[in-house]
């Protein structure tokens, strides 16, 4: 999860020196009120959400403490006026179209939004970042539901996607990395070698990943949620 941006949108609003690298792009009220001017998305995905602010401000992403939740939507309530809207995929159109500048989203869309703007030739660029700072590591996974009735073309499908060759050509059209280390020299050289996409050794050093919560506070942070969408 990180920052979807439009640079010649973004150095228009904020200054050809301004550097998004870091959360406080989006997570700075000085900052944001300024890119509200060209459009911004966050991810209507309060558990991310809530994390990625947790870690910004030096808490325990998945922290069980309810105070530390109230914190974080303090802060997100001081961004509340300057967010266009909370949406999980609208912005991968809206980022491929100039209609919003900066997106809180998950890399592969953001990177779906650029190949779109580029196929589109309109003129809009779409870049990706991973924060300084560090961010939410996430897998995509496959199950099998317990009273499948044919587990066995599951296990064969699966099986198909673990090809090397395929998983490979899975990560060249959406653009997101896959665990398959055999497949990584069949993955085009765009992809493998962008470091927001294939993260450096120091960069997943600060990475993170969300743990199952207990039901208060999974409580706690719909309320908050809900407190700073209303």
């Amino acid at each position: 999860t990180g920052i979807g941006f439009n640079p010649k949108k973004v150095a228009a609003v904020m200054g050809p020196d301004f550097k998004l690298d870091s959360w406080d792009a989006v997570l700075k009220p000085e900052n944001l009120s300024k890119l509200k001017k060209c459009g911004v998305s966050f991810l209507n995905a309060p558990t991310e959400i809530m994390a990625t602010v947790l870690h910004y401000i030096g808490k325990d992403p998945n922290s069980t403490n309810p105070d530390d939740y109230k914190e974080a939507g303090k802060v997100l309530t001081s961004l509340r006026p300057y967010i266009s809207y909370f949406h999980s995929s609208q912005y991968i159109n809206d980022l491929a179209n100039g209609d919003i500048c900066v997106a809180i989203g998950w890399s592969g869309d953001v990177m779906q939004a650029a190949k779109r703007a580029k196929e589109a030739k309109n003129g809009v660029a779409v870049d990706y970042v991973i924060p300084k700072e560090g961010t939410l590591v996430f897998y995509d996974m496959l199950a099998i539901p317990a009273d499948a009735k044919h587990p066995e073309n599951a296990h064969a499908f699966i099986n198909y996607l673990m090809r090397p060759e395929v998983i490979a050509k899975v990560s060249n059209y959406v653009s997101y990395a896959s665990g398959n280390a055999a497949s990584l020299p069949m993955v085009d050289e765009s992809i493998r070698n962008n470091p927001n996409i294939y993260p450096p050794a120091e960069l997943k050093a600060k990475m993170f990943t969300l743990k199952v919560l207990p039901a208060k506070i999974n409580r706690e942070i719909t309320r908050e949620w809900t407190k700073v969408k209303t």
